[in-house]
This record gives structure tokens, C-alpha cells and sequence, in this order.
């Protein structure tokens, strides 16, 4: 099936975000004309990768819940609305990172576990009483990634 305008509408937009990064998105396919929505195609995602770093890929699904994949390590639940802001703030070095163990002993415990520092990737969109946040843990990865890492950490 082709794109629908809306979907279109909010490639353009991240194409746009891209660019205004000097991050020229890979090209995005019309979804496949074969599918068939009987078929479980109502859960088809159209993929827009901005490589570099951070790599980017979202995910935009038909029903509007959309998925950014930030360096294969943290993966953001978006609505439709926010996709385009929360892409502008990772690009525009807008996200932040929540430490979720604290002190020598909760650090120490955390790289047994394999995971050398647990924490939450997040990012505000939004200004005043209008503001969301998004949130999602950075999963340890091999190799870590050091963008992700290096984010500032958030305040409380």
C-alpha cells in the first residue's frame, strides 16, 4: 500500500529535521504494494535511518505509535506527535541521561550484572505545562555506546 499523506507528512518533517543537522536521511521505500491488511500489515512500520552519531532509526507504525531507536541502545515509545521534536531534541543534543543505581556499591553490583552503568536514556519535548518527557533504559550493548553515555546527566 502507498504511504498515507499523514505518514508522508511526518517523513518530510524528519527529512527536514536531517537536514537541518547536516544528517541527510537514507532514502524511504513506499511500503510494500503486496500487503495485504488481513495479513497483520496493520502492524507494518516504515523505517527512516539518520546515520551517524547518534544512529538513528524510527520506526513509524500505522497506528501512530512510533518507535526512535537511538544508537541500537535505548529504543523511545513516541506518539505520532512528538516523533519529529524528540528526533529534533537527540539531534540537537537535547537528551539526557538518568543514572538508575547510585554510590560505588550500586555501580559495582551493576557491572557483575553485565550492565556497567544502568541508566535511562530521556528526552523533553514540549515548553511550561505543555512539556512530556520520554523515557527509556539504555540497554548494554556490545559495544557500548559512547554517545549515549557521554549524554549530561539529568537533573531531578
Amino acid at each position: 500500500m502507498p504511504i498515507d499523506d499523514a505518514t508522508q507528512a511526518v517523513v518530510r518533517a524528519l527529512w527536514e529535521a536531517g537536514a537541518r543537522h547536516g544528517r541527510a536521511p537514507a532514502p524511504v521505500p513506499e511500503a510494500d504494494p503486496w500487503e495485504d491488511d488481513a495479513q497483520g500489515a496493520g502492524h507494518a512500520a516504515l523505517v527512516v535511518v539518520l546515520a551517524g552519531t547518534p544512529d538513528l532509526e524510527v520506526h513509524l507504525h500505522r497506528d501512530g505509535h512510533d518507535e526512535v531507536e537511538v544508537e541500537n541502545g535505548a529504543y523511545l515509545d513516541v506518539p505520532r506527535r512528538d516523533t519529529v521534536a524528540v528526533v529534533e531534541a537527540l539531534l540537537g543534543g537535547g537528551a539526557r541521561r538518568r543514572p538508575r543505581v547510585r554510590g560505588f556499591l550500586g555501580n559495582l553490583v551493576a557491572i557483575f550484572l553485565d550492565s556497567p552503568a544502568p541508566s535511562d536514556l530521556e528526552v523533553r519535548v514540549g515548553e511550561g505545562d505543555a512539556a512530556r518527557t520520554y523515557r527509556a533504559q539504555i540497554t548494554a550493548t556490545q559495544p557500548v555506546s559512547a554517545w549515549l553515555m557521554s549524554r549530561p546527566v539529568a537533573d531531578d
